[in-house]
């Protein structure tokens, strides 16, 4: 079977998204064709392209011009990056196949055919590090929905507070941060990130919004005591037995999504727990983290195989 994985390019989460997915469709033996979004004439859109393949998988959201050519189209969204004048469009889409619980649930309501499918993330774990449970890291990257500055206001009220590590892209950085915050913003390559992410022990992912959350279940991959807002999707990835839930205060809509907002309070309360926490306790919390992080991979794998054998083109 040929798959057609159709996607624009960010650089980031999205084309994690689309390898991720290209290689699981390649361990079940089938063929896989990338396609950027704008890859064919926008003219297709009104007169048919040849069917070439024979599934489409559109991530994140829908173009037009590509629906004429595969037999059958689906759809990974995220939800909180999915415009409202893009609804229409689900007319084109044989079935949403939805990351999460809080995708499925938004979908439902807008497709009579949706399937949950979950997702996964790269596993960033290197056997030959160990965590270090009393060093912070913050994994902004371009992103503006990962809390970054309520983190950088709590930060600078402790100076007392052991180093926070806070990578973040050089267009989106502060000119200034507190003392006890090492700010990188330089391109790092991936090796030199994935050291930081094994060295630190404790992950601090405040995100508003995620269609998934790379950078939480990455944290959790490392065996990292992950800290993300008690909110969907967060709160699939992460509970507070395998990490900690921060309380929200109030949200935003985003789109088909939300953004929820940290509690400051909160946020600072569960920091100040953890700094103060037995490393035996951490330790344990991050190894709930990647036994999760094993089962939700093998869960995602199984998932979508399951779906593979439904297909009928």
């Amino acid at each position: 079977m040929h798959f057609n994985l159709i996607a624009r390019t960010n650089g980031v989460g999205l084309d994690r998204d689309v390898m991720l997915v290209r290689d699981v469709l390649h361990s079940f033996g089938a063929k896989v064709t990338l396609s950027p979004a704008r890859g064919i004439p926008a003219y297709h859109r009104w007169i048919p392209a040849p069917t070439k393949f024979h599934v489409n998988i559109f991530m994140e959201r829908v173009f037009p011009r590509w629906l004429s050519s595969a037999k059958k189209n689906f759809l990974i969204p995220n939800q909180e990056r999915y415009p409202l004048r893009q609804v229409r469009l689900l007319n084109g889409i044989d079935q949403v196949l939805c990351k999460t619980q809080h995708a499925k649930t938004i979908f439902d309501q807008l497709h009579a055919k949706t399937c949950f499918i979950g997702f996964t993330s790269e596993d960033r774990n290197l056997t030959k590090v160990a965590p270090n449970y009393r060093r912070f890291f913050h994994l902004a990257g371009r992103s503006t929905l990962k809390g970054t500055e309520t983190l950088l206001s709590i930060w600078a009220k402790h100076p007392e507070w052991p180093q926070l590590t806070l990578v973040q892209h050089r267009q989106n950085a502060p000119e200034q941060v507190p003392d006890n915050v090492k700010l990188i913003t330089k391109y790092l390559e991936d090796n030199e990130l994935q050291m930081l992410q094994n060295k630190h022990g404790i992950h601090l992912c405040p995100s508003r919004s995620e269609g998934w959350g790379h950078y939480i279940a990455e944290a959790m991959s490392v065996s990292a005591v992950t800290v993300t807002t008690h909110a969907p999707p967060m709160n699939e990835l992460v509970d507070n037995r395998r990490g900690v839930l921060v309380p929200f205060n109030h949200t935003e809509p985003r789109h088909l999504g939300t953004n929820y907002y940290a509690d400051p309070r909160e946020l600072e309360a569960a920091i100040a727990n953890l700094i103060k926490s037995p490393e035996e306790k951490l330790t344990l919390i991050g190894e709930k983290a990647r036994s999760w992080f094993d089962k939700n991979e093998e869960s995602f794998r199984s998932n979508l195989k399951q779906w593979v054998k439904t297909l009928r083109v």
